[in-house]
Parts: structure tokens; sequence; C-alpha cells
């Protein structure tokens, strides 16, 4: 069973994809509740879904393609945990991923926007907008919004 569900879970094509922050992210059927795969993954991102693949992000800061068949990792991309990464100082928390333009788009508590290949996994630094990050990314009339923390809104096309 799945526990401590803070991510929206995800209805599609007659699938419930959910993941917890117990530690558990697993796929079933939606009208026999019969359990299809499932992983030791925690989170509390609602993940996003696009074809084949279920993208989601993890609350040790690790973005994951999934297979949504068969809950096979495509491919892994661990974005940055802490400031100070050799003391393990000052964690950063990551919001997202939304898929816009077949790029994943997530967030920091820092202030870095970052774009994920959906393809690959690769990672490129798109922004840094000097605020912190506590909401996920918006997508809405070909423009990626989002909110920082001290009320301001970004927008790209």
């Amino acid at each position: 069973t799945i526990t401590d569900i803070d991510a929206d879970p995800i209805i599609d094509s007659g699938r419930v994809y959910a993941l917890g922050q117990g530690g558990r992210m697993a796929a079933y059927e939606l009208v026999t509740g019969q359990r299809i795969w499932e992983l030791n993954l925690a989170g509390i991102s609602t993940p996003a879904i696009a074809g084949e693949w279920i993208f989601t992000l993890t609350d040790d800061a690790r973005l994951l393609a999934i297979s949504r068949s068969n809950g096979r990792v495509r491919w892994i991309t661990q974005l940055q945990r802490w400031k100070n990464e050799k003391k393990k100082e000052n964690p950063i928390f990551w919001t997202g991923p939304v898929l816009a333009g077949g790029q994943l788009w997530v967030a920091s508590s820092r202030g870095e926007v970052w774009k994920i290949s959906a393809g690959e996994g690769s990672a490129a630094l798109f922004d840094d907008i000097g605020q912190p990050v506590s909401l996920p990314p918006l997508v809405a009339d070909g423009y990626l919004y989002l909110l920082d923390d001290s009320g301001t809104i970004h927008a790209w096309r």
C-alpha cells in the first residue's frame, strides 16, 4: 500500500499512478484496483505524464522517467540536493515537473529554473530568478509561469 500521499494521483487510460512520501510509487488498474507495478520512491510533487512515460521528482532530488506499462526506469537525473554538498547542509527543495515544449521544467528553493530533456534526462539551467520557489511551474496559452515566494509571477514564452 501507499501511505502519506501528498502528490495528486494521475488517472490516465484506465490506470491510476500514485506517489507517496512514505517511499512507494505504484500503478493500479482503475476499475479493479489491481497493482500493476511498484517502485521504491518517495515524493510530494505530482508526476507529469506524456505518451509512454511518467516523469516524477523524488524527495532526494532525483527526476525519473518511468515506463507507464511496467515501471521500468528509462533515466534518472540527479538535481542538486544541498547548497553545501560536501557538508550536506542547507537542503534544496524542488518543485515540478511540468512538461512543455518537449522539456520538463522544475524550479528550486534557490530560485533556479531548470529544463530537462524528456527523452534523455539531460539538464540545463534555464534561468535564476533570484527568489525561492515553493510551487510548481504552470503552463498555459504557450507560456511557462512561475510564482516565486515573494509573490512575483515570472512568465516565459
